[in-house]
């Protein structure tokens, strides 16, 4: 028996243990979608992407009462791409704060650092001062 003479029914029911599971990731599941025009068709279920909806963004649920009425007509494949790409925005806006505030710190830091060189100057042109001073004194007396 080959995995084309199984029904739909225990491939469908294979794509749900795998999405319920974790094993199977929405990006598994886009490609499973482009593998074959049978699992092309399985994939799209509801099930599989309100599965992936509640596992990949539990805290933004689908049953909420403040959730828009057209929201709930969308697909649960459209839904989620809409909040994953939200989700791609708002990862690559906190990458960029990241960034920002690192080199803030790299900033402060250069700058503190040239203050403690510009001390050290100071102190230096003092030392040297202080020994020639020292020196005259000791020529004089």
């Amino acid at each position: 028996m080959s995995a084309a003479d199984l029904p739909d029914e225990l491939w469908a029911r294979v794509l749900e243990l795998g999405a319920a599971s974790s094993a199977l990731g929405f990006r598994d599941l886009c490609c499973l979608a482009i593998a074959s025009r049978r699992l092309g068709r399985l994939s799209v279920h509801p099930t599989l992407w309100s599965e992936l909806l509640s596992r990949d963004f539990p805290s933004q649920s689908t049953s909420s009462s403040s959730t828009s009425q057209p929201q709930q007509q969308l697909h649960p494949k459209s839904l989620y791409k809409t909040k994953f790409e939200r989700h791609k925005v708002r990862m690559a806006e906190a990458r960029r704060r990241a960034v920002f505030e690192a080199e803030a710190r790299v900033l402060a830091s250069r700058r503190r650092l040239a203050e403690l060189e510009g001390s050290i100057r100071e102190e230096g042109d003092k030392m040297k001062t202080a020994a020639q001073e020292l020196d005259n004194l000791e020529r004089v007396s």
